[in-house]
């Protein structure tokens, strides 16, 4: 077999610079899925069963993509097809997800798009294998990482910094329960997902099967899905003894991983911003407005003439506003001078008041949409609980009082998942900069050793997330989080490449997925219960037990073999 040539640099950024894309999608899904999910009207203890489709789409789609990948061959090569299509799909299905009327739809929306995502991805880690020596492939995981990192870096950050440098609103209208900032943020993603895959493809041109005859021979000989999933669940059983023992590696890491996915930005909305979203989130008080109906009606009349009222402050706050200096903008737009305030901060309770009198005897129905509309159903909530059906009721004053406040909290629950994102933007920042860092040490320490050290050291820095209290101090919690995920993408790939068939480097790839997505399904079905029943409900105290599982990843490394670093696999 001939060695591969070494790559330059460059080469190797180009080839990896897909990944850029890809994670600006996975960015965005992880930092706002949940409370997409809770902007539409979902309970904690739903949002992981709500999850449920990134997982079982990575078991189904990883190992199969990868099989085709392997016997693939065309005139864009045997990888770049995949990369191609994927990202097509996915860049469709960040544009239509945050326009989700319900729950099911954002969650079948979420199916198509992980789907999508994993046809992109999983070429993608076997192109590495594909493309460079084994003595490069360290460097090109490790270049995969960085990418990585740039991409979730931006893409995380992305609703906090439309809000605070352009204005964008980060509050609910009534005919979206998604805010504009998380929209545009998805439009924006769609478009660098595509345009960095596009990058890759027409910068790296990949090497043909050495033997094409006996390639074509090999994929007649295997072709069919029957045929596929009979060797899947045959490579499962036959994998070699490193994979085998980094399975174990990769099931605790990722049982961690998801359990701050899912839940570390809903708990920082909630617990440390104390803030709550629009909508009607208990049993009383939505049997509260279902009983009467009547009151959806002056409650959409509401909901409009509130937001009118939000777009005539707005323009005068525009006029008013005194022009600011060049750097103006930036500082607002990374966090270091405060924010314009936003529209709905400036109509107080007595503004409130007079709204709801000039709309409580609106005659024009609800709409089915305003009906379904947490604004309005927020809205409607307050005129019942005060009994306010006239333009003199006495609790109008307490409804113009309670509704400011709601209103308030849920710009608290918007900042606060956008604060989130801001923190998965910070752990990305730094497997960023760390991954210049591995680049250095694998040139002289063992992945494995590399590996269990930066999982204890993110195990660490999840469980001080418990006990902080001020949003600042949540960003040193996700450095320890940050070294750990630049190991997380780079070194058990860089082990596994090392001790598997080159012939079957895809199909191995998707198969080690099995032990990502697998302590996924199981989070995903178990942790809502889990935090509902044992934990009080509690979202940050599933962070904490994802520390211990990180924690039980690191002290795994240790029955990893040697052979991880030197093993030369076997071909077949």
């Amino acid at each position: 077999m001939n060695e591969k040539p070494h790559l330059s640099f460059w080469q190797i950024w180009n080839m990896s610079f897909g990944f850029l894309g890809i994670q600006f999608g996975w960015g965005l899904q992880m930092a706002n899925m949940s409370s997409i999910y809770q902007f539409l009207g979902a309970d904690e203890k739903d949002i992981p069963i709500l999850w449920l489709a990134a997982p079982l789409t990575g078991l189904i789609v990883q190992p199969i993509i990868g099989y085709y990948s392997d016997r693939t061959w065309t005139r864009l090569g045997r990888r770049r097809p995949f990369f191609l299509v994927g990202a097509i799909l996915a860049s469709l299905s960040l544009i239509a997800m945050p326009n989700s009327p319900t729950l099911w739809v954002a969650a079948g929306l979420l199916w198509i798009l992980d789907a999508s995502v994993n046809i992109s991805m999983e070429p993608f880690r076997a192109f590495v294998g594909d493309m460079l020596p084994k003595a490069q492939r360290k460097s090109g995981f490790a270049m995969q990482s960085l990418l990585i990192g740039l991409g979730a870096v931006l893409s995380s950050a992305l609703p906090f910094i439309l809000t605070n440098g352009f204005g964008v609103s980060k509050e609910a209208t009534v005919d979206s329960p998604i805010p504009p900032a998380v929209k545009m943020a998805f439009y924006i993603g769609a478009g660098v997902f595509f345009a960095a895959v596009l990058v890759t493809i027409f910068t790296t041109r990949e090497y043909p099967p050495e033997d094409m005859e006996k390639f074509e021979r090999m994929k007649r000989k295997h072709s069919g899905v029957g045929h596929a999933f009979r060797e899947i669940f045959q490579g499962i059983g036959s994998m070699p003894t490193a994979m085998k023992q980094l399975s174990v590696v990769q099931f605790f890491t990722w049982l961690a991983l998801f359990s701050m996915w899912i839940y570390f930005v809903p708990a920082v909305g909630k617990k440390v911003f104390g803030g709550q979203p629009l909508g009607l989130h208990d049993e009383v008080a939505r049997a509260e407005v279902e009983k009467e109906s009547r009151w959806l009606t002056p409650a959409a009349a509401l909901a409009k003439a509130y937001e009118a009222k939000k777009s005539e402050l707005a323009g005068e706050a525009q006029a008013a506003r005194a022009p600011k200096p060049w750097y103006g903008g930036m500082l607002q737009m990374f966090g270091l001078s405060p924010a314009n305030p936003d529209p709905g901060e400036r109509i107080n309770a007595a503004i409130l008041e007079s709204l709801i009198r000039g709309s409580i005897s609106s005659e024009n129905k609800a709409t089915e949409k305003e009906a379904e509309s947490p604004m309005v159903q927020s809205f409607a909530l307050a005129l019942a609980t005060h009994q306010v059906d006239a333009a003199e009721a006495p609790g109008i004053a307490e409804a113009a009082s309670g509704l400011q406040e709601t209103l308030a909290s849920a710009r608290r629950y918007q900042e606060g998942t956008a604060w989130g994102g801001v923190c998965f933007s910070a752990y990305n920042l730094v497997a960023f900069g760390f991954s210049f860092v591995l680049l250095a040490m694998t040139r002289f320490l063992p992945a494995k050793r590399i590996h269990l050290v930066c999982l204890a050291i993110g195990a660490l820095g999840l469980a001080s997330a418990y006990v902080v209290k001020q949003p600042a101090l949540l960003l040193l919690s996700m450095t320890g989080v940050g070294v750990a995920w630049a190991s997380i993408l780079s070194m058990p790939y860089a082990m596994l490449a090392n001790v598997i068939p080159g012939n079957k480097m895809g199909f191995y790839m998707g198969v080690f997925n099995f032990f990502i997505v697998l302590p996924q399904i199981l989070a995903a079905v178990a942790l809502g219960k889990l935090v509902d029943s044992m934990l009080g409900g509690d979202a940050m105290k599933a962070v904490l037990a994802g520390s211990i599982s990180m924690a039980i990843a690191s002290a795994a490394t240790l029955i990893v073999g040697d052979d991880s670093e030197t093993g030369t696999p076997a071909e077949s």
